[in-house]
Protein backbone atom coordinates (compact mmCIF):
# COMPACT_ATOMS: atom_id res chain seq x y z
CA UNK A 1 0.00 0.00 0.00
CA UNK A 2 1.52 3.55 -1.14
CA UNK A 3 1.88 6.14 1.81
CA UNK A 4 -0.49 8.82 0.35
CA UNK A 5 -3.68 6.32 0.88
CA UNK A 6 -2.40 5.97 4.34
CA UNK A 7 -2.61 8.94 5.21
CA UNK A 8 -6.06 8.62 6.04
CA UNK A 9 -7.43 5.91 7.78
CA UNK A 10 -10.30 5.94 7.31
CA UNK A 11 -10.33 4.86 3.82
CA UNK A 12 -8.36 1.50 3.34
CA UNK A 13 -7.78 -0.31 0.00
CA UNK A 14 -5.12 -2.42 -1.53
CA UNK A 15 -3.31 -1.33 -4.67
CA UNK A 16 -4.53 -4.21 -6.25
CA UNK A 17 -8.26 -2.93 -5.55
CA UNK A 18 -7.18 0.72 -6.06
CA UNK A 19 -6.36 -0.24 -9.41
CA UNK A 20 -9.30 -2.14 -10.38
CA UNK A 21 -11.62 0.79 -9.18
CA UNK A 22 -9.40 3.00 -11.60
CA UNK A 23 -9.88 0.65 -14.59
CA UNK A 24 -13.32 0.84 -13.93
CA UNK A 25 -13.10 4.58 -13.94
CA UNK A 26 -11.21 4.46 -16.84
CA UNK A 27 -7.94 5.73 -15.19
CA UNK A 28 -4.65 4.68 -15.58
CA UNK A 29 -1.19 5.15 -13.89
CA UNK A 30 -2.89 7.42 -10.77
CA UNK A 31 0.08 8.65 -8.69
CA UNK A 32 -1.48 7.85 -5.42
CA UNK A 33 1.71 9.25 -3.54
CA UNK A 34 -0.53 11.96 -2.31
CA UNK A 35 -3.99 11.93 -1.01
CA UNK A 36 -5.85 14.57 -2.87
CA UNK A 37 -9.84 14.79 -3.74
CA UNK A 38 -9.45 13.28 -7.00
CA UNK A 39 -7.69 10.27 -4.86
CA UNK A 40 -10.39 10.05 -2.17
CA UNK A 41 -12.98 9.88 -4.69
CA UNK A 42 -11.61 7.24 -6.24
CA UNK A 43 -11.49 4.99 -2.86
CA UNK A 44 -14.94 6.69 -2.13
CA UNK A 45 -15.89 4.60 -5.59
CA UNK A 46 -15.55 1.65 -4.34
CA UNK A 47 -16.96 2.23 -1.08
CA UNK A 48 -20.70 2.83 -2.72
CA UNK A 49 -23.12 0.14 -1.07
CA UNK A 50 -24.22 -2.37 -2.68
CA UNK A 51 -27.93 -1.47 -3.00
CA UNK A 52 -26.96 2.18 -4.61
CA UNK A 53 -25.59 0.22 -7.37
CA UNK A 54 -28.48 -2.21 -7.50
CA UNK A 55 -31.02 0.55 -7.14
CA UNK A 56 -29.08 2.59 -10.28
CA UNK A 57 -29.43 -0.78 -12.09
CA UNK A 58 -33.38 -0.99 -11.25
CA UNK A 59 -33.63 2.58 -11.98
CA UNK A 60 -31.93 2.58 -15.24
CA UNK A 61 -33.89 -0.73 -16.53
CA UNK A 62 -37.07 0.79 -15.39
CA UNK A 63 -36.71 3.60 -17.65
CA UNK A 64 -35.31 1.65 -20.51
CA UNK A 65 -38.57 -0.74 -20.38
CA UNK A 66 -40.60 2.74 -20.18
CA UNK A 67 -38.93 3.86 -23.43
CA UNK A 68 -39.27 0.21 -25.06
CA UNK A 69 -42.57 0.35 -24.30
CA UNK A 70 -43.71 3.53 -26.21
CA UNK A 71 -43.27 2.25 -29.56
CA UNK A 72 -45.81 -0.74 -28.88
CA UNK A 73 -48.90 1.49 -28.65
CA UNK A 74 -48.79 3.20 -31.51
CA UNK A 75 -51.48 2.21 -34.03
CA UNK A 76 -50.70 0.14 -36.47
CA UNK A 77 -51.77 2.04 -40.10
CA UNK A 78 -52.93 0.27 -43.15
CA UNK A 79 -51.45 2.30 -46.54
CA UNK A 80 -54.31 1.28 -48.53
CA UNK A 81 -56.91 3.36 -46.25
CA UNK A 82 -55.67 6.75 -46.08
CA UNK A 83 -58.56 7.99 -45.04
CA UNK A 84 -58.68 5.76 -41.78
CA UNK A 85 -55.11 7.08 -41.54
CA UNK A 86 -56.03 10.15 -41.27
CA UNK A 87 -58.91 9.35 -38.58
CA UNK A 88 -56.15 7.29 -36.27
CA UNK A 89 -53.87 10.20 -36.35
CA UNK A 90 -53.68 10.47 -32.46
CA UNK A 91 -55.33 6.78 -31.80
CA UNK A 92 -53.29 4.88 -28.96
CA UNK A 93 -53.96 1.21 -29.85
CA UNK A 94 -53.24 0.28 -26.06
CA UNK A 95 -53.94 2.98 -23.72
CA UNK A 96 -53.56 1.07 -20.47
CA UNK A 97 -49.94 0.08 -22.14
CA UNK A 98 -48.80 3.37 -22.84
CA UNK A 99 -49.97 4.28 -19.07
CA UNK A 100 -47.41 1.77 -18.24
CA UNK A 101 -44.87 3.28 -20.23
CA UNK A 102 -45.51 6.48 -18.46
CA UNK A 103 -45.26 5.70 -15.02
CA UNK A 104 -42.00 3.10 -15.91
CA UNK A 105 -40.28 6.12 -17.31
CA UNK A 106 -41.38 8.80 -14.81
CA UNK A 107 -40.53 6.07 -11.64
CA UNK A 108 -36.85 5.40 -13.65
CA UNK A 109 -36.21 8.91 -14.10
CA UNK A 110 -37.17 10.39 -10.69
CA UNK A 111 -35.26 7.50 -9.08
CA UNK A 112 -32.28 8.27 -10.88
CA UNK A 113 -32.65 12.05 -10.35
CA UNK A 114 -32.70 10.74 -6.58
CA UNK A 115 -29.42 8.60 -6.55
CA UNK A 116 -28.30 11.69 -8.71
CA UNK A 117 -28.92 13.87 -5.41
CA UNK A 118 -27.71 11.47 -3.05
CA UNK A 119 -24.32 10.36 -4.05
CA UNK A 120 -23.59 13.76 -6.04
CA UNK A 121 -20.61 14.05 -4.62
CA UNK A 122 -18.61 11.64 -6.35
CA UNK A 123 -18.56 11.94 -9.94
CA UNK A 124 -16.82 8.90 -10.95
CA UNK A 125 -20.06 6.79 -9.90
CA UNK A 126 -22.72 9.19 -11.38
CA UNK A 127 -20.66 8.93 -14.74
CA UNK A 128 -20.95 5.12 -14.34
CA UNK A 129 -24.45 4.37 -13.05
CA UNK A 130 -26.10 7.04 -13.80
CA UNK A 131 -25.32 9.34 -17.07
CA UNK A 132 -24.17 6.52 -18.98
CA UNK A 133 -26.74 4.68 -18.45
CA UNK A 134 -29.62 6.69 -18.95
CA UNK A 135 -27.58 8.05 -22.03
CA UNK A 136 -27.65 4.49 -23.60
CA UNK A 137 -31.61 3.88 -22.67
CA UNK A 138 -32.89 6.70 -24.51
CA UNK A 139 -30.57 5.78 -27.33
CA UNK A 140 -32.41 2.68 -27.25
CA UNK A 141 -35.52 4.22 -26.76
CA UNK A 142 -35.00 6.61 -29.80
CA UNK A 143 -34.06 3.80 -31.99
CA UNK A 144 -36.89 2.15 -31.30
CA UNK A 145 -39.27 4.43 -31.62
CA UNK A 146 -38.61 5.19 -35.09
CA UNK A 147 -37.87 1.71 -36.17
CA UNK A 148 -41.89 1.47 -35.06
CA UNK A 149 -42.85 4.79 -37.10
CA UNK A 150 -41.31 3.40 -40.41
CA UNK A 151 -42.16 -0.03 -39.72
CA UNK A 152 -46.16 0.40 -38.56
CA UNK A 153 -46.40 3.44 -39.42
CA UNK A 154 -45.03 3.86 -42.44
CA UNK A 155 -43.26 7.11 -41.10
CA UNK A 156 -46.11 9.20 -40.24
CA UNK A 157 -45.58 10.56 -36.78
CA UNK A 158 -48.61 10.87 -34.48
CA UNK A 159 -49.10 12.72 -31.32
CA UNK A 160 -48.17 9.62 -29.10
CA UNK A 161 -44.92 9.19 -31.39
CA UNK A 162 -44.11 12.09 -31.34
CA UNK A 163 -44.35 12.93 -27.64
CA UNK A 164 -42.21 9.38 -27.19
CA UNK A 165 -39.60 10.37 -29.33
CA UNK A 166 -39.41 14.04 -27.55
CA UNK A 167 -39.09 12.28 -24.01
CA UNK A 168 -36.66 9.96 -24.92
CA UNK A 169 -34.55 12.67 -26.91
CA UNK A 170 -34.94 14.64 -23.79
CA UNK A 171 -33.43 12.44 -21.10
CA UNK A 172 -30.57 11.75 -23.82
CA UNK A 173 -30.05 15.56 -24.48
CA UNK A 174 -29.59 15.87 -20.60
CA UNK A 175 -27.43 12.44 -20.02
CA UNK A 176 -24.99 13.60 -22.72
CA UNK A 177 -24.02 17.42 -21.27
CA UNK A 178 -23.62 16.16 -17.87
CA UNK A 179 -21.14 13.29 -18.83
CA UNK A 180 -19.60 16.19 -20.64
CA UNK A 181 -19.39 18.43 -17.68
CA UNK A 182 -18.52 15.79 -15.40
CA UNK A 183 -16.08 14.29 -17.21
CA UNK A 184 -14.25 17.43 -19.06
CA UNK A 185 -14.82 19.82 -16.27
CA UNK A 186 -15.83 18.52 -12.87
CA UNK A 187 -13.48 15.08 -13.49
CA UNK A 188 -10.77 16.68 -15.33
CA UNK A 189 -10.28 19.71 -12.93
CA UNK A 190 -9.84 17.47 -9.91
CA UNK A 191 -6.93 15.67 -12.40
CA UNK A 192 -5.50 19.14 -12.62
CA UNK A 193 -5.73 19.59 -9.14
CA UNK A 194 -4.27 16.22 -8.60
CA UNK A 195 -1.32 16.59 -10.66
CA UNK A 196 -0.66 19.70 -9.24
CA UNK A 197 -0.04 18.53 -5.83
CA UNK A 198 1.79 15.97 -6.80
CA UNK A 199 4.26 17.99 -8.64
CA UNK A 200 4.36 20.31 -5.61
CA UNK A 201 5.37 17.20 -3.21
CA UNK A 202 8.24 16.05 -5.54
CA UNK A 203 9.21 19.83 -5.78
CA UNK A 204 9.84 20.00 -2.30
CA UNK A 205 11.28 16.29 -2.14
Amino acid sequence: MSSGLQEANTFTLSEEQFRRVAERCGISGVDTNVYTKYIEMLVEFDKIPFRANMLASFFSWLLLAGFILFPGTFAAWLRSDLTVVVQLMDYVEQVPLYVIAWVCTGIGGAGMLWLWWKWRKNYFWLMSSIFIPGLLSSVAGIISTIASVYGAQYGIFTVTSKSALCVTAAVGFVCTLMCIFYRFILIRGLEKQHEKEVGNKRGVI
